[in-house]
């Protein structure tokens, strides 16, 4: 009864959400509110002990909102952006379903494992970003057990020393392609926090921004893999062997489809690109589910069954997101603009140096467990109280969402890192520091640059 009327809580939170977005006006909002404060209270205790950490700081949180001018309409906003979020996780969720019961996607991952050293990181790393669009974070287990069990001591010629540097270049390319799909695409959550963070801002100039962005950090990577690993001149076994890429181009064509079909949908009913993404994603869920199994009542059965074992058993992550983005707009409102303005104009800094700054601290703050999504949320509220002195909306929006991608891939107590981890054998600090470290340092430095060059850009065309 309990996993039942959690997943049908949980279904809500996403229908409230859609209404809402569709006009539905504030009484859908807080419909999807109630329905995910109800899954909470029924299996929020199933949460890990960080979870219930992030919800235990939640509640303090709505408390310390009664101190606030207006605690009600506080509260409000609060807790629809957090049944928001809640509702495009969801929502994606489908789509992952499909995905993990798929015969294309372990013939992608197999593919990429296959490929000779200096192609084997491109490979991976943009594979690996294409389908963490429909997996998500599910690409890291898929991907990483199929780079494990493919990187033997035989294939390897019997040298251990190419098995452990196999092993790591592969895992660094899996999860830095991972963690650059949050810089830009609308099916993640960093987009969804970010437009909701930043009112008005244009999901299109922020969408073709963050491409280009996530195109110069994935090359970046491969840079840095070819000086650290230049070519040996061994031939290992299995390299040279003919590549169907077929399957590659199908994943690839399924992705673009669904990305497409999200920015049509939000353009043709002028919606954010997430609503859009949010309607898309679970009918091409259903249409992926009946082209491998072919009958609609076996999909219908299926996905009830499922849904009744997997919903409840998100906890952690509804927690997690929920807990997170709630606590960011009450933070955010406590900052007031005279504050923030006497901070500002205290350090004498440009528009511009500010946002590479906060970026920067974003990512410090994400290596002691401060979550993204509260650093997005605090900061763009506080950008938000300079009024005409503040850098463009889409300057903001760009360098909190390139700062989340590239600590994404060095926060110790992220989930990313630790998946890599556990799938590697090695130790968290190596995989955030040995590993990555260069790579995230380097990339925060280009972040800086790319800033730069694109609020000099707007300048010019404003």
């Amino acid at each position: 009864m309990r996993a039942s009327l959690s997943s049908l809580a949980l279904l809500s939170v996403v229908v409230g959400a859609v209404v809402q977005s569709l006009g539905g006006g504030t009484a859908a909002g807080l419909a999807a509110a109630a329905a995910l404060l109800l899954y909470v209270l029924l299996v929020g205790w199933a949460a890990r002990s960080n979870s219930r950490i992030i919800l235990g700081m939640a509640a303090l949180a709505g408390l310390a909102s009664l101190w606030h001018a207006d605690p009600l309409g506080l509260l409000e906003r609060a807790a629809t952006a957090s049944a928001a979020l809640i509702g495009l996780f969801v929502a994606l969720g489908f789509l992952r379903e499909a995905a993990e019961t798929s015969d294309l996607v372990r013939r992608c991952g197999e593919l990429m494992v296959r490929q000779p050293p200096g192609r084997r990181y491109m490979v991976l790393s943009v594979g690996s970003h294409l389908i963490a669009l429909v997996l998500n974070f599910g690409v890291l287990p898929l991907l990483g057990s199929m780079v494990m069990r493919g990187n033997t001591a035989e294939a390897a010629g019997g040298d251990p020393r190419i098995v452990a540097i196999r092993s790591r270049r592969m895992l660094s390319a899996m999860l830095r392609g991972f963690a650059l799909m949050t810089a830009w695409s609308p099916l993640s959550v960093s987009f969804a926090v970010t437009s909701v963070a930043l009112p008005g801002l244009a999901w299109h100039g922020l969408l073709a921004a963050q491409v280009v962005l996530a195109v110069i950090l994935l090359l970046f990577g491969w840079v840095l893999d070819r000086r650290a690993f230049p070519p040996s001149g061994r031939v290992l076994p299995g390299v040279g062997e003919p590549t169907d890429w077929g399957p590659a181009l199908r994943m690839a064509l399924l992705v673009a489809s669904v990305v497409a079909g999200s920015m049509a949908v939000a353009l043709i009913i002028d919606v954010r690109l997430v609503v859009g993404a949010m309607l898309v994603v679970p009918a091409s869920a259903v249409a992926w589910l009946l082209v491998q199994q072919g009958d609609p009542l076996r999909v219908a059965q299926d996905m009830s069954r499922r849904q009744r074992v997997n919903l409840p058993a998100l906890s952690h992550e509804v927690a997690m997101l929920g807990g997170a983005m709630l606590l960011g707009p009450v933070a955010a409102a406590f900052l007031s603009a005279d504050l923030v303005g006497h901070f500002i104009d205290g350090l004498g800094l440009p528009a511009i140096v500010l946002v590479i700054l906060l970026a920067w601290t974003m990512m410090i703050l994400a290596q002691l467990g401060i979550s993204q999504i509260v650093s997005t949320t605090l900061f763009a509220g506080a950008l938000s109280h300079m009024g005409a002195h503040a850098a463009p909306p889409l300057v903001v929006a760009s360098g909190l969402m390139g700062a989340w991608a590239l600590s994404a891939c060095s926060t110790p107590v992220g989930a990313a890192v630790l998946t890599v981890a556990r799938v590697g054998g090695v130790s968290v600090g190596t995989v955030a520091r040995e590993w990555n470290g260069g790579f995230v340092i380097g990339g925060a430095l280009l972040l800086a640059l790319w800033l730069l060059a694109l609020h000099g850009l707007l300048a010019v065309f404003r």
